[in-house]
């Protein structure tokens, strides 16, 4: 995690999003997100064991059973 990013995550719910607002946070996450030239994510084999299913560009959510759906076609 970055605790800079954080912190101004942070600063912003208190000034913009929750003023004035008691709040508790259960669990911070961060990651990396793949992106690319192309909005198309890349769904191919890479060795003879290994499979890839990435540069989702932040739509995991959306498509990422889709990407999983095609990897298992895939294997």
């Amino acid at each position: 995690q970055s605790e800079i990013i954080k912190q101004n995550l942070l600063s912003y719910l208190e000034a913009y999003i929750l003023p004035d607002t008691k709040y508790e946070i259960d669990y911070f996450w961060s990651g990396i997100m793949g992106v690319g030239q192309q909005k198309s994510p890349i769904v191919k084999q890479v060795d003879e064991h290994i499979y890839c299913g990435v540069r989702l560009g932040g739509m995991g959510v959306a498509i990422g059973s889709l990407v999983g759906k095609e990897l298992s076609d895939s294997i």
